[in-house]
């Protein structure tokens, strides 16, 4: 046991999200059921399981058609990774006894998923923490990740495509589906097109570097066609605006145009061979430490995003 209490003492290479999984795998009995209880997705949880068996040097789990059973190694390790967090459970109830929480929190994301979470949101988490200050910088994804490891922001909100780097802790994420839309009497909803088709209307978009645009204008050149639309613009709901009054087409995530299509204003578009997915996804270096102010902030937000 003397070792891998050794090598679980090891702060900066072991988060305690990574220990918070495997307990989860162990009381779940199993990989995909610990990643729905967790609101991640299974390969998320088998890349921590093997980052920690690395770490630790040991195997967990034996593995037999499909089932999973813990090693001998593997029952110390949850025995010892219960203890760790119930230390750091008592750790923060202690800190958080405090009058109030406090501090300041540097927060990278997209004008997406800034118009989603800080609207009412924001105001519940203000209203419940009125002394955390919160700074919001909008980025592209390779420059919010290089202001994270560059500890230039505390936390990032990203939208893009699933990212799994071992650097970079996964405090939160969720699946988002992206469509074609267009004014609901608009005549190109009554019938369903080929991508070809649809490209020769006229759009407003997104900028170039918004993640599910690049996805968009890969899937486009793969096919040899271009969309060159009338007006590129940063703000996801300005774009909806322009797409109920007008006969523009747009491509966009159903969150952001979620409530124009409930009151009748926006209808999606059904276009074969087209199909994306993006996630919005909440990150922290592996080597953050954790304030007071980021823990209530991660899990609050991950409860929103789990609604």
């Amino acid at each position: 046991m003397g070792n891998i209490e050794k090598n679980m003492g090891k702060e900066r290479e072991m988060d305690t999200n990574v220990l918070k999984t495997f307990i989860a795998v162990c009381e779940y009995s199993g990989f995909s059921a610990a990643a729905k209880e967790l609101g991640y997705t299974q390969s998320t949880v088998s890349s921590q399981i093997k980052q920690l068996e690395k770490e630790l040097g040991v195997r967990l789990f034996d593995r037999y058609y499909h089932k999973i059973n813990l090693t001998e190694k593997g029952v110390l390790v949850l025995q010892q990774a219960r203890n760790i967090l119930k230390s750091q459970a008592k750790m923060l109830d202690s800190l958080n006894s405090a009058e109030s929480i406090e501090g300041e929190i540097r927060l990278s994301m997209s004008s997406s998923v800034c118009s989603r979470y800080f609207k009412n949101d924001f105001l519940r988490f203000h209203h419940q923490y009125p002394e955390i200050k919160v700074e919001i910088t909008e980025n592209g994804t390779e420059q919010m990740f290089d202001k994270l490891r560059k500890n230039e922001t505390d936390l990032v909100f990203t939208l893009d495509r699933h990212i799994y780097d071992s650097d970079f802790i996964i405090c939160a994420e969720q699946e988002e589906q992206v469509h074609f839309i267009a004014a609901a009497d608009n005549s190109v909803t009554d019938c369903s097109w080929k991508l070809s088709e649809i490209s020769q209307n006229e759009f407003v978009l997104t900028e170039q570097a918004m993640s599910y645009r690049k996805i968009l204008n890969e899937i486009l050149a793969s096919q040899s066609l271009e969309i060159r639309p009338v007006l590129e613009i940063g703000n996801p709901l300005q774009i909806c605006e322009l797409v109920k009054n007008s006969s523009l087409l747009s491509f966009l995530p159903d969150f952001i145009s979620e409530k124009y299509v409930k009151d009748g204003q926006i209808k999606r578009l059904d276009v074969a061979g087209c199909p994306v997915t993006v996630w919005t996804q909440l990150l922290l270096h592996k080597n953050k430490w954790r304030s007071p102010a980021i823990n209530v902030f991660i899990e609050f937000y991950k409860e929103v995003m789990q609604r």
